[in-house]
């Protein structure tokens, strides 16, 4: 028979890890707000891809595979990827990222972050060089399905 101490403690043990709240993921998202992404923005010496995406968008799942993949083949040159989760909460976007193994770093912004840089769709791509947002990339076409912002 358990004493109630080890019994104690291997409930504790399992109510720990069937948490959803925490990450063993060695990528965890970071919160961010707006005066966090424009110093993300200005600090950058290398160009730098932001993408704004969120868990429940289809097409976003589909393209942070292949950014990854992009990430991971041009980071040792220089290539910097970070998301932008505009998720209601950063617990949603942190299941993705351990899913799909992200490695680049990824921010929850929640979705007030969308008006602050006119993102209206996902996901879209902010290309920053020499501090600035230099252009918006719309991966989906106003014909296709596309996520708009909720």
């Amino acid at each position: 028979m358990i004493n109630k101490k080890r019994f104690l403690l291997l409930v504790l043990l399992l109510l720990f890890l069937s948490s959803p709240s925490i990450s063993f993921s060695e990528n965890s998202i970071i919160p961010i707000d707006a005066s966090g992404v424009q110093n993300l923005i200005n600090d950058t010496d290398c160009p730098l891809l932001i993408i704004a995406a969120a868990a429940w968008c289809a097409p976003c799942r589909e393209e942070l595979p292949i950014l990854n993949r992009l990430y991971l083949k041009y980071r040792d040159q220089g290539l910097q990827i970070s998301a932008l989760s505009l998720d209601l909460s950063p617990s949603d976007m942190q299941r993705l990222i351990d899913q799909m193994d992200l490695k680049f770093t990824v921010y929850w912004g929640g979705d007030t972050m969308a008006s602050q840089y006119n993102i209206f769709g996902m996901p879209t791509i902010l290309i920053v060089k020499d501090g600035k947002v230099q252009e918006r990339k719309y991966l989906w076409n106003a014909d296709d399905s596309y996520c708009k912002r909720r």
